[in-house]
């Protein structure tokens, strides 16, 4: 997908457009959030908002100083060495991908092997 096609998308529908417009990066972002989605939707067709909302998300994450409660963050040292995550870690895919998508591949899968586990394959319960 090409990076202005994904700028246009994210100058036209989201506030938020700091991360990108700072980046000298963008075309980098958009390989890397077209990548991420792959692994972690691989049956889903990668439209623009979906590369726009996760490319944002790229590069937000590698800036410190930007969205520190979106991106789940608790604390952060003075020295900038140490960031401290609510959850234990920065989430992979977007917040905003999620929404859209709900869960990844793995997480449906680790779902249905457990239904798996607790079915129940004739007799009763007495």
């Amino acid at each position: 997908m090409d990076h202005n096609e994904v700028g246009d998308w994210i100058h036209a529908n989201l506030l938020d457009t700091d991360a990108w417009d700072r980046s000298t990066k963008q075309a980098v972002a958009v390989i890397q959030a077209e990548r991420v989605l792959s692994r972690w939707y691989p049956d889903v067709e990668l439209i623009t908002e979906l590369v726009a909302y996760q490319a944002v998300w790229e590069l937000q994450g590698i800036d410190p100083a930007l969205k520190y409660q979106k991106h789940n963050v608790k604390t952060v040292a003075d020295n900038g060495e140490s960031v401290s995550y609510k959850d234990g870690e920065r989430p992979v895919v977007s917040p905003d991908v999620r929404d859209l998508l709900g869960p990844t591949a793995d997480e449906l899968a680790e779902l249905e092997a457990e239904e798996a586990v607790q079915r129940q394959f004739g007799g009763a319960l007495i």
